[in-house]
């Protein structure tokens, strides 16, 4: 069976008178088209008939679609789920961590210089509501004279972590820290917020998202940064970089991080007797609520 007829190449004349050979060959131009050439070429053949598809076919195909439909679904439950991981607020996840937490207790050893009092802790004992800091001053052989009060005393029932603090008031360039009698000495006031902040998983500003955590850290440096500086030109400017950076409208949720103590306290100690007038109205809102 052929699906068209072909058109002879070649087309030889019928021989009307011709010699009787011992065997006669069959023309096979003949046989192939007794009809027109150019009708055959357009012929179509009747007798092709349409295949019929297998039973297997059908019930592969039908299990295809079965299976397309699933992972459709799939894809969508995937993808609501995906819209509510997003949705989820960060402040829930630390939350979960301050609940599942055991109780923490920090012993901290602080060598700080008079003339630059160590404000944060008034601030970290009126926002952090589930730690109690208690401080015990001492006064080093160097220094002479009164030196300021900087924290509150300690009063209600107990909480769920504590900071024991000892402050020895002393000559020192910065301030000092250890973790204990024999740890390791670190400086800056930024890096003591950081160490701290970091042992309370319900005060971790890690916990956050990257973009805040990145925030927090650069600000913290920037505060670091400007005790450094000598011209007041120089601190100004350092300043106005953290006032780009910095949230101005926490006072409307009430809930200051450390990145605002950092701030505030830096302030207070390196223009104490006029705050600039980018961070005038902040300011103020951080003493009411800090001291």
């Amino acid at each position: 069976m052929t699906m068209y007829a072909m058109k002879p190449i070649v087309s030889l004349p019928r021989m009307s008178h011709r010699s009787k050979p011992m065997y006669e060959m069959r023309n096979i131009h003949e046989e192939r088209s007794r009809d027109d050439h150019t009708e055959a070429v357009n012929e179509t053949v009747p007798d092709i008939t349409e295949q019929s598809p297998l039973p297997e076919y059908n019930a592969l195909e039908a299990r295809q679609e079965k299976i397309l439909a699933q992972l459709a679904e799939l894809r969508k439950q995937v993808s609501t789920l995906s819209s509510l991981l997003k949705q989820t607020n960060q402040a829930v996840t630390i939350d979960k961590c301050h609940k599942t937490q055991d109780p923490v207790s920090i012993n901290l050893i602080v060598n700080v210089n008079p003339k630059r009092p160590p404000y944060f802790i008034s601030a970290l004992q009126k926002v952090w509501k589930d730690t109690d800091i208690t401080v015990q001053t001492y006064v080093h052989s160097s220094i002479g004279g009164d030196v300021p009060t900087v924290h509150q005393e300690t009063k209600g029932s107990p909480r769920n972590n504590l900071v024991n603090l000892s402050l020895i008031w002393k000559d020192v360039e910065d301030l000092e820290f250890v973790t204990g009698l024999y740890g390791y000495r670190i400086t800056g006031e930024t890096n003591l917020l950081r160490y701290i902040s970091r042992l309370l998983s319900s005060h971790n500003y890690e916990n956050s998202s990257l973009n805040v955590v990145n925030t927090i850290d650069l600000i913290l440096d920037l505060c670091y940064s400007i005790h450094f500086q000598q011209s007041l030109k120089k601190k100004q400017e350092i300043l106005s970089l953290i006032a780009d950076k910095l949230d101005k409208n926490w006072s409307s949720e009430g809930k200051p991080d450390i990145a605002d103590i950092a701030v505030w306290c830096t302030i207070k100690q390196v223009f104490p007797k006029q705050c600039p007038p980018v961070l005038k109205k902040w300011f103020e809102a951080c003493e009411k609520h800090f001291v």
